[in-house]
């Protein structure tokens, strides 16, 4: 039974932007090519996949016109990252 006593719960968290880079490399295209399919300009992208931007609302939209991923799946991660961040602040 999983219940919130027994369940694991990792103390870590990675940027979405590491998940972005990996479907990118799935689909076999790079940054260059993803960003002219997105919209987006490839210093944001670049950005992302670095972990100093954001994934906003409007860029997840954008993701599920390029890449066919739907944008819940964003806006989950990033989420997760803002509040392991948050989480880490408080603890330094």
């Amino acid at each position: 039974m999983n219940t919130p006593a027994n369940r694991w719960t990792p103390h870590w968290e990675i940027h979405p932007g590491e998940h972005l880079l990996e479907c990118i490399e799935a689909h076999g295209i790079s940054i260059e090519e993803f960003s002219r399919l997105a919209d987006i300009p490839a210093a944001t992208i670049d950005a992302i996949v670095a972990g100093r931007h954001p994934i906003t609302d409007s860029i997840a939209l954008r993701f599920e016109e390029s890449l066919g991923i739907m944008p819940e799946l964003w806006f989950v991660l990033q989420s997760r990252w803002h509040r392991h961040q948050e989480t880490f602040q408080a603890l330094a």
